[in-house]
C-alpha cells in the first residue's frame, strides 16, 4: 500500500527525514542518515507495519510464528533455532531468500535453516515470503535471536532491530515469567520505540506454554505479570495465553492455548487494518529518536575537536578494542551504570550533608559574637560566598564523575555531562523559607540577615566552564532583627536556621541527583538507539578528527563533496590542522541549533489522537 503523495503529514515527515539525513552526512555518518530516510520512506510509502517477535532463547518464538501463519516456515527444535534476524512478508509464492549486495538468492530449506540458526555468517538479510492469508500484506513479522543468547553478536542484532519496530510481541515462558533479563530488555524495547503513549507503538505479550501451568495457578501468573509491569507500562496489558506447539501441530484442538493463538492472529490482523493510521506517528517517533541520537553524536564530535591529537587516537583505539572485539556487553554496561550512579549520588549526598553541617556551625558561631549589628551586615555575604564556592566545586566534581562514567561505558565521551547538568539546573529555583524573628521591641533599627545564594550563572566550556546554571530566587533564610533581647534573637535563630538549611539543601540535593539521573538516562538511551552500530558511529566521529589533523581538511565520509549553493562563494582551503579544526567546530556550532530546530519541527507535526492509539 502507498500513502498519497499529497498527504501533508507524510510529505512533512519525509522532508524532515531528509533534513536529518543531511545533518548525519555533515557529521560524517552517511549510513545512519541513509537508514533514517529509508526507514521513514518505508513506513510512509509502503504503509507496512513491522512486528518484532522478541524473547529469550527457547521460548517458542519461531514455533509461535509458524502457528500464527498456519505453516512451518521457520526451523524449530529443542535447541536454539534462531541465530539471525528473519523477515516474513506476504508474497505471490512461498520461498526463502538471502538478500545481499550482489542481489537476491533463493535458498533451499536446508541452507535457509543453516543460516537462520546462525551456523554460517550472513552477508545480507534473510527474507521469507508466504502466500498464507494469515499474514496480511500490510504486516511483516520479524523473528529475532534470543535476547540472552550466549553469542553477544546475536543479541546486538536483535537489539539493533528495536528502533525499526512498530509493534512488539514479547514471548514469555509461562513456567518462569519475567526474569531480570526480560524486564531489562523490555525497558530497552520501550525506549527504542518511543514508549506506548502517542508513539503509535503496540506491545503484545504472549504467555507461551500455558498448557504447562495448572489452570488454578494461571490467574496468579497473570497477576504477577501485571504487578511487575505496572510501573513500566501505562494502561492495561494485552496478554495472550498461548500454546504454540499444540497450535502448530493441531490447530483445530479446542484448548485455551490454541484459542489464544487464534486470538493473537486476529489481533495482528486488526493492527494491519490500522496501518495507514499508525504509520505517521511511528515515523514521527522514529525521527525524534534519531534526532536525539544525532544530537548525542554532535556533542561527542564537539568534544573530540578540543582534544589533543594523541588523546583522540587513544580514544579511537579504545573504541575499536571495545566494539570490534565485541568486548562491550550491554547488560554488563547497565550494571556498571547502575553501580556508578549509586556511588556518585552517595558521594554527592555525603558532601552536601558535611557542608550543611559546617555552614550551620559557622552561622551559629557568628551569632554568638557580641555585636549582632555587624554580624547582620557581614554574615550574608560571607555565607553566600561559602555556599557558591561549594556549588562550583561540587558541580565540577559531578561533571568529572559523569564524564568518567561515560568514558567507562562507551570508551569515549561527549559533552553530555556538562550539557545534562546545564539542562537540569537551568530551570532550578531554590526557594528556601523566609524566617522572620520579630521580638516586640523596636529600640534597635531593623537589620537583615540573609543566608542564601544570589542569582548567578556558572558556565562551563571544556575544562574551563559550560554546564551549570543555578538560580535561587529567594534567600535561604532572612531574619528581620528588631532587637529587644539578643538572647531571644539567638534562640529564635537556632530554631529557624536548621529547618531553613534543611529545606534549601534538600532542594539542592534533588537538583543534583536529577542531573545525575538525566545523564544516566542519556547513556542508556544512546546504547539502545545506536546499539549495533554504536561502535562504527563513534569510530567515524573520532576518525573524522584524525583526518582533520592529518589532511588539514574535512573530507566528507565516503561521499563526494557537496557544491555550495548558487551565489555563495566556495569554501576556502584551510592551511593547517588547527585551522581545519576551527572550521569544523564552526560548522558544528551551526549544525547543532539546526538539529534542535529539526527536532522541534518533527515534534510539531500534527498527529490525530486516533492515529496514535
Amino acid at each position: 500500500m502507498t500513502s498519497s503523495p499529497t498527504d501533508p503529514v507524510s510529505s512533512a515527515l519525509l522532508h524532515l527525514a531528509d533534513g536529518l539525513r543531511q545533518a548525519a552526512d555533515q557529521l560524517g555518518l552517511p549510513r545512519l542518515g541513509a537508514q533514517v530516510l529509508e526507514e521513514t520512506t518505508r513506513r510512509l510509502t509502503e504503509s507496512r507495519l513491522r512486528v518484532l517477535v522478541l524473547g529469550e532463547i527457547k521460548q517458542g518464538k519461531s514455533t509461535l510464528i509458524n502457528a500464527i501463519l498456519g505453516e512451518a516456515l521457520l526451523p524449530t527444535g529443542v535447541t536454539p533455532t534462531t541465530g539471525a534476524v528473519v523477515q516474513l512478508v506476504r508474497g505471490d509464492t512461498t520461498e526463502r531468500r538471502l538478500h545481499g549486495a550482489a542481489g537476491s538468492e533463493v535458498l533451499a530449506p536446508e541452507r535457509f535453516a543453516e543460516l537462520a540458526r546462525g551456523k554460517s555468517p550472513i552477508e545480507g538479510s534473510l527474507v521469507v515470503t508466504t502466500t498464507s492469508e494469515q499474514l496480511p500484506p500490510e504486516l511483516e513479522l520479524i523473528d529475532t535471536p534470543g535476547i540472552n543468547d550466549i553469542l553477544r553478536l546475536r543479541t546486538l542484532i536483535s537489539r539493533g532491530e528495536l528502533p525499526r519496530g512498530d509493534a512488539l510481541l514479547l514471548v514469555l515462558d509461562a513456567t518462569q515469567v519475567l526474569k531480570r533479563t526480560e524486564l531489562a530488555f523490555l525497558r530497552d524495547a520501550l525506549i527504542a520505540v518511543g514508549g506506548l503513549g502517542d508513539s503509535g507503538a503496540t506491545l503484545l505479550l504472549a504467555l507461551n506454554r500455558v498448557d504447562l501451568i495448572p489452570e488454578a495457578e494461571r490467574p496468579a501468573v497473570l497477576s504477577h505479570i501485571e504487578a511487575q509491569l505496572a510501573s513500566m507500562i501505562p494502561g492495561p496489558l494485552e496478554i495472550f495465553q498461548t500454546d504454540a506447539r499444540t497450535a502448530a501441530k493441531d490447530p483445530a484442538k479446542d484448548t485455551l492455548g490454541v484459542r489464544e493463538v487464534l486470538r493473537l492472529r486476529e489481533r495482528l490482523k486488526q493492527l494491519a487494518g490500522r496501518t495507514r493510521d499508525l504509520s505517521p506517528p511511528r515515523a514521527r517517533t522514529y525521527l525524534l529518536r534519531n534526532a536525539d541520537l544525532l544530537a548525542h553524536h554532535a556533542a561527542t564530535l564537539a568534544r573530540a575537536l578540543r582534544l589533543e591529537h594523541a588523546a583522540v587516537r587513544d580514544e579511537l583505539e579504545a573504541v575499536r578494542k571495545a566494539f570490534i572485539e565485541q568486548q562491550l556487553d550491554v547488560e554488563q554496561q547497565r550494571a556498571t551504570i547502575a553501580t556508578r550512579r549509586t556511588e556518585i549520588v552517595a558521594r554527592t549526598r555525603e558532601h552536601l550533608a558535611n557542608f550543611r553541617g559546617e555552614l550551620e556551625e559557622a552561622i551559629f558561631k557568628q551569632l554568638e559574637r557580641a555585636d549582632l549589628r555587624i554580624t547582620a551586615e557581614l554574615l550574608p555575604s560571607a555565607s553566600q560566598d561559602a555556599l557558591m564556592h561549594f556549588v562550583y566545586s561540587e558541580a565540577e566534581r559531578l561533571r568529572l564523575a559523569l564524564e568518567g562514567l561515560t568514558r567507562e561505558v562507551m570508551q569515549t565521551c561527549g559533552e553530555q555531562a556538562q550539557r545534562r547538568l546545564a539542562t537540569a539546573m537551568l530551570s532550578l529555583g531554590l526557594r528556601g523559607p523566609v524566617i522572620h524573628i520579630r521580638p516586640p521591641s523596636v529600640f534597635v533599627e531593623a537589620g537583615t540577615l540573609a543566608v542564601g545564594i544570589a542569582g548567578t550563572a556558572v558556565m562551563y566550556f571544556g575544562n574551563i566552564v559550560t554546564g551549570l546554571v543555578m538560580t535561587v530566587a529567594a534567600p535561604l533564610a532572612t531574619m528581620v532583627l528588631r532587637e529587644r533581647s539578643v538572647r531571644e534573637v539567638r534562640t529564635a535563630a537556632r530554631e529557624s536556621v536548621p529547618s531553613a538549611l534543611a529545606t534549601a539543601f534538600g532542594e539542592l540535593e534533588s537538583a543534583l541527583v536529577r542531573a545525575v539521573d538525566d545523564h544516566v538516562a542519556t547513556l542508556e538511551e544512546i546504547l539502545v538507539l545506536a546499539h549495533g552500530q554504536l561502535g562504527d558511529q563513534l569510530q567515524s566521529l573520532l576518525q573524522r578528527v584524525i583526518d582533520l589533523d592529518e589532511h588539514a581538511a574535512l573530507p566528507p565520509a565516503d561521499s563526494p563533496p557537496t557544491p555550495p549553493p548558487a551565489g555563495e562563494p566556495a569554501p576556502q582551503p584551510v592551511s593547517s590542522a588547527s585551522e581545519a579544526r576551527k572550521t569544523a567546530a564552526a560548522e558544528l556550532r551551526a549544525l547543532e541549533p539546526r538539529l534542535a530546530d529539526l527536532r522541534a519541527q518533527i515534534a510539531a507535526v500534527p498527529i490525530a489522537p486516533e492515529q496514535a492509539r
